[in-house]
């Protein structure tokens, strides 16, 4: 099953709904929570600012243990 279509489809959100179809095909995926993403994906309301920020923190964590481990 696809999320839309490229021609309504943001740009941006285009490789995103394709990751989301290629979960659906995997086995134990919780359909709800699927469809719960698309709809906010259709919003507009999956990436916010918080959860950018979330990211950008997990990240730079990441890094910096990477860098302390090169170190030691």
């Amino acid at each position: 099953m696809h999320y839309g279509n490229g021609r309504d489809t943001p740009a941006r959100f285009q490789r995103l709904t394709g990751l989301v179809d290629m979960l659906t095909a995997v086995d134990g995926i919780h359909e709800g929570l699927v469809r719960d993403v698309r709809a906010q994906i259709e919003r507009g309301d999956y990436l916010t600012e918080e959860k950018l920020n979330g990211a950008i923190h997990r990240l730079l964590c990441e890094l910096m243990t990477e860098e302390e481990e090169r170190v030691l």
